[in-house]
């Protein structure tokens, strides 16, 4: 399998530099072990893609993932061959700034998952493009392998139970598990009237 990437912003590892940085420096963004031990001069990252959200209200009403919005750019922050981060670029008005570090499962899950695909002897000789995909409503986030014919999705930890991890799925597959809940939480948030859902 061949892994491809959008046209990432040029200026992109320029901007993430100092907030990685100030994260080893002060030990700050919720720090974790790994991260906290790593050295500047080992840190690397990954190449950049690109994160999409799908709504709640698409796929309760069967919309695929072509639907999807783009959102944060991802980079996958490395020390010494290990992943201990996840960091993102948001565009704003054309240009990027820093967004987010994130110290949880995501970066970790992502790489297994990445593992998987390449072992997958399904996808053998095949070119995708990596993309990650967040269905927020439903706390859901998969990578997304983006082919001129087909979308491979692999969830994340932590994923919900209907979902296995780390396992491939089709668009079909895949939305189709989901789309149940996604009009339960859907029919929850429209019969509410206090607000409370809504935040």
């Amino acid at each position: 399998m061949q892994l491809t990437y959008p046209k990432a912003p040029a200026n992109g590892v320029q901007q993430l530099r100092p907030a990685l940085q100030a994260a080893l420096q002060t030990r700050g963004f919720g720090i974790n072990r790994l991260f906290a031990n790593a050295r500047a001069n080992t840190l690397s990252l990954s190449e950049a893609f690109r994160g999409y959200a799908l709504s709640l209200e698409d796929l309760a009403s069967g919309k695929g993932l072509d639907q999807a919005c783009a959102g944060d750019w991802h980079y996958l922050v490395f020390a010494a061959g290990m992943s201990i981060a996840d960091a993102q670029l948001r565009e704003v008005a054309g240009m990027v700034e820093f967004s987010a570090l994130n110290h949880g499962a995501l970066a970790a899950s992502t790489v297994s998952a990445l593992n998987l695909a390449e072992q997958h002897p399904r996808l053998q000789g095949k070119a995708y493009e990596l993309r990650l995909l967040f269905v927020p409503a439903l706390q859901v986030t998969a990578i997304w392998l983006h082919g001129i014919n087909e979308a491979l999705l692999i969830p994340l930890q932590p994923t919900p139970k209907s979902l296995a991890t780390h396992q491939l799925y089709s668009e079909a597959a895949l939305l189709g598990l989901l789309a149940p809940a996604a009009r339960h939480t859907k029919a929850a948030f429209d019969a509410d009237t206090s607000g409370t859902l809504s935040g």
